[in-house]
């Protein structure tokens, strides 16, 4: 779970004016869908883009806290990311969504990949290739990983490793019975690199030995 803590007002006025005022002032209109509604929030542009700076995705679960200025009344929830919207050309945030998950429902949630290790594969001359960068995982709110770590200690040219083959973190469950490959090596062996160069090298020498013929002719 992440440390970060979001900070949020809600925002009465709507539409494409008060979005421009609230904007020119420093912040940001944004929307929290889940069991409580569709409630409508303004954030400090600056200070929330930071924070979103240091998650590591949008799959992070992240506490936000609601203030209503009307009532004094505030509240927590846990939320992921929806949708960002950013400025075409400035470093400045412009509208967020978020999504307030309920905490005793398993979600699906895609988790990005983290490669450890040194493949003896790759020394050999070989190359790590990712067929995908995140996999798709079942688990509550509370339990969502940061990453998958994948380890390639042990691959060779030519393995790979498929999904059904990742270990998960305790609580999380793969979503799909199908066993596509997430990660492979690919490349020449040393001796097939040896043994391409010895070809190349006798068809040089060949095409020396032919123009030689010719020009004696």
């Amino acid at each position: 779970m992440s440390e970060n803590q979001l900070v949020a007002n809600i925002r009465s006025n709507k539409g494409k004016t008060a979005n421009q005022k609230l904007r020119q002032s420093g912040n940001i209109p944004a929307v929290l869908y889940g069991p409580r509604g569709n409630i409508m929030l303004e954030m400090e542009e600056e200070t929330t883009r930071h924070l979103l700076e240091k998650m590591s995705g949008m799959h992070e679960l992240v506490p936000i806290t609601v203030t209503d200025s009307a009532s004094g009344d505030n509240w927590t929830a846990q939320v992921v990311l929806r949708e960002v919207q950013k400025h075409p050309y400035k470093h400045l945030l412009k509208h967020l969504d978020f999504w307030e998950l309920p905490a005793t429902k398993e979600q699906l949630v895609r988790i990005p990949i983290e490669i450890t290790g040194e493949s003896p594969g790759v020394k050999g001359g070989g190359v790590l290739q990712m067929v995908v960068r995140d996999i798709p995982v079942y688990c509550l709110p509370a339990d969502i990983p940061a990453c998958i770590e994948i380890d390639s200690s042990k691959l060779e040219i030519g393995d790979s490793i498929r999904i059904q083959e990742i270990e998960l973190p305790a609580k999380v469950s793969h979503s799909t019975e199908e066993n596509y490959a997430v990660l492979s090596i690919v490349g020449r062996t040393k001796e097939e690199e040896e043994t391409v160069e010895g070809e190349e090298a006798e068809e040089t020498a060949a095409d020396s030995e032919e123009e030689e013929s010719a020009n004696e002719e």
